[in-house]
């Protein structure tokens, strides 16, 4: 048996050992958790999700060493912050290609002639003259 497999065995043995004791007494039905703050997703195991986090962050330990569920939420988040940014990294990509073409491109840079409004009113005029 590989040792992260044995590693993960260890830990979810560890985790079901509080489970085995307990009563379900202890806990009436519609009532909350004193220990849990209400409202509050996953306090019970913020501690070990943010250790997990940083073991992740350091490489210590690989996406797929974590569960289906905690694989979703760090994708999730990974594709919401690059969704965020991509309008930005676009210009800057868009103005490093845009810098770099008017430094070092060496073609006679492009005449710019009559803008469209007036090739319009000229072609107009032209028209309404008819052909001389």
């Amino acid at each position: 048996m590989s040792a992260a497999r044995e590693s993960r065995l260890t830990v979810n043995e560890a985790a079901r050992e509080p489970t085995r004791n307990a009563t379900t007494s202890s806990l009436k039905p519609n009532s909350s958790n004193p220990t849990e703050p209400a409202g509050k997703i996953g306090a019970r195991v913020e501690t070990h999700l943010d250790a997990t986090l940083w073991k992740l962050k350091a490489g210590e330990i690989g996406l797929h060493d974590l569960t289906p569920a905690l694989m979703g939420f760090y994708s999730i988040g990974h594709s919401d912050g690059i969704a965020s940014v991509a309008p930005q990294l676009e210009q800057a990509l868009a103005d490093r290609d845009r810098y770099y073409r008017a430094a070092f491109d060496p073609r006679s840079p492009i005449k710019i002639g009559p803008s469209h409004a007036e090739l319009q009113a000229t072609r107009r005029a032209t028209y309404e003259r008819g052909a001389e």
